[in-house]
């Protein structure tokens, strides 16, 4: 499975953002990617939380895309409307070669920080999922989780006991925490569930809202495989998924699991 991840600088131009994506994956599918992953709120980031609609003409593009370049999308995350509600969800969709959405995940951890000098509180317009971002493309169990879910091991180890092989995780981490937690989390996540762990961040911005970049795919033993520093771009790499399933047979730590 060869995998592509992009890494934005999202601003609160839609357009622009939308137009940037499908240039870096055009790049992306001249190097025959299978599955093309973008950030968290790649398509727009700036003050307006006006949700998307599901069947907006710009998820469609997005389908269309999928379908006329025979490939997987992790389509990073979108701010959805909610049905009668001035309300959003923080959603992963997944596009299959056919242009279908093959998986739904809403964002179940909401970003909570309360600090004197920084209020964050995601749950306060961001209506939280409920159910695990798993889907199977071209034979593989993907996972999915977005962000903050990276702080919430149980999530991935549900992800990982339910079948899942790879992991896609769509961020705008910030730089601040960054620094201490997205390298070593993001390694954790891999090295416990065995898993290739994909996670595609945001770059970018300033100040409290500067993400930290560093999207990087890392194996299943913790060792980086690719990745991009700061810069704009894309990185792609192969995943030799025979490989991970005889390390776990090699090494069942997944066999061992104890539910307490």
């Amino acid at each position: 499975m060869k995998v592509a991840l992009v890494q934005m600088n999202s601003q609160d131009n839609k357009n622009e953002n939308i137009e940037k994506a499908f240039k870096y994956m055009d790049e992306a599918v001249l190097q025959k990617a299978s599955v093309i992953c973008l950030s968290e709120k790649f398509m727009y980031w700036g003050p307006d939380r006006t949700g998307e609609d599901i069947n907006s003409q710009a998820i469609k593009d997005f389908q269309k895309y999928a379908k006329d370049n025979n490939v997987n999308i992790i389509l990073g995350s979108i701010a959805l409307k909610v049905e009668n509600s001035d309300n959003i969800t923080n959603t992963c969709l997944v596009i299959d070669r056919n242009g279908e959405i093959a998986c739904r995940y809403d964002k179940i951890y909401m970003y909570t920080v309360d600090k004197p000098n920084l209020k964050i509180n995601e749950a306060s317009d961001t209506v939280a999922g409920s159910k695990l971002g798993l889907v199977e493309l071209d034979g593989v169990k993907i996972g999915i989780g977005i962000c903050f879910d990276l702080r919430y091991p149980e999530y991935f180890k549900a992800l990982s006991t339910s079948g899942a092989e790879v992991m896609f995780l769509p961020s705008s981490f910030r730089k601040a925490t960054g620094a201490l937690a997205w390298d070593v989390l993001s390694k954790a996540r891999a090295i416990e569930n065995q898993v290739y762990f994909c996670a595609c961040n945001q770059t970018g911005g300033i100040a409290e809202k500067e993400r930290c970049g560093n999207t990087q795919v890392i194996s299943y033993d913790g060792s980086i495989i690719s990745n991009i520093e700061s810069d704009e771009g894309i990185i792609i790499c192969d995943l030799d998924i025979e490989k991970l399933r005889t390390f776990r047979k090699e090494f069942p730590v997944l066999k061992q699991i104890v539910k307490y």
